[in-house]
């Protein structure tokens, strides 16, 4: 069992309205995912996949660049970015351990549907 790291970034605004402090003002990140993706086997080359490849998969989610209260259905705190995110890396068909997104290098949230030791 192997379970493969992904690091990607994106720029992204958004606001939280229903909190008592600067956060309910418009504001952007540079906001950083690490998806962790389980894989059972190796191919040929003895690797999982081609990191890369989920990589543009996270890419394609369509959060660059775009103010995150108009994407997500939800207030996006971190929380729910990382939900999001893990359960479209899900419908695209990985084995998705965990989403782990860090608004800045001090706070982070993490998302799994199952027992986890950060």
């Amino acid at each position: 069992m192997w379970i493969l790291t992904v690091r990607y970034e994106f720029d992204a605004a958004h606001r939280l309205p229903n909190v008592d402090s600067p956060c309910k003002n418009l504001h952007g990140h540079r906001w950083v995912v690490e998806a962790h993706v389980r894989f059972s086997r190796l191919d040929e080359s003895g690797i999982a996949t081609d990191f890369k490849e989920i990589k543009a998969k996270l890419h394609s989610i369509g959060l660059d660049h775009t103010y995150l209260n108009e994407v997500l259905d939800e207030p996006p705190s971190a929380e729910v970015v990382s939900r999001y995110i893990y359960r479209r890396l899900k419908e695209m068909g990985y084995d998705v351990v965990a989403v782990r997104v860090w608004e800045t290098p001090n706070y982070a949230a993490t998302y799994t549907e199952e027992r986890w030791i950060a």
